[in-house]
């Protein structure tokens, strides 16, 4: 926020959350301060913690608004490329069940186990793919689903 034109911006509280700041408070016109909101709010923790809340209200209970489905689902192909990149080439496409929620399904997957370490090692060095810190959705053989 700072480097956007609120060099009076405060710190984060212990929280993480960001902090509540009126114009007037920081010396700034209303359009300066939405406009390096706009340009920051991908760093915003409580983006990433709405999107992980509503991925796991999707799984739990089938309400899946289109518009996250969407963003997960492109992080969920990049996350694709990124296992095939790091030689999990039979990794699965993401898929979207008739609920609507997104997902990988692995439980009939060809040519590497979906539950050994090697592949969670993949799984750990590719999950920055998904967007906002989103857990990988995985359909997993002894698994819920």
């Amino acid at each position: 926020m700072r480097s956007h034109g609120e060099p009076n911006f405060p710190d984060p509280p212990s929280s993480g959350l960001v902090p509540k700041a009126d114009p007037q408070e920081l010396g700034v016109s209303s359009s300066q301060l939405q406009a390096a909101q706009r340009a920051c709010q991908h760093l915003y923790p409580t983006n990433g913690g709405a999107i992980r809340a509503s991925l796991m209200q999707c799984e739990e209970t089938g309400d899946c608004p289109q518009a996250m489905v969407q963003r997960v689902m492109n992080g969920m192909r990049m996350l694709t490329r990124c296992m095939r990149s790091h030689g999990v080439p039979n990794w699965p496409d993401p898929t979207v069940d008739s609920e609507g929620r997104p997902g990988f399904n692995l439980l009939h997957v060809n040519g590497f186990d979906p539950s050994s370490p090697q592949i969670d090692h993949k799984l750990q060095e590719c999950e920055h793919e998904m967007p906002g810190g989103a857990p990988v959705p995985l359909i997993r053989p002894g698994g819920p689903g």
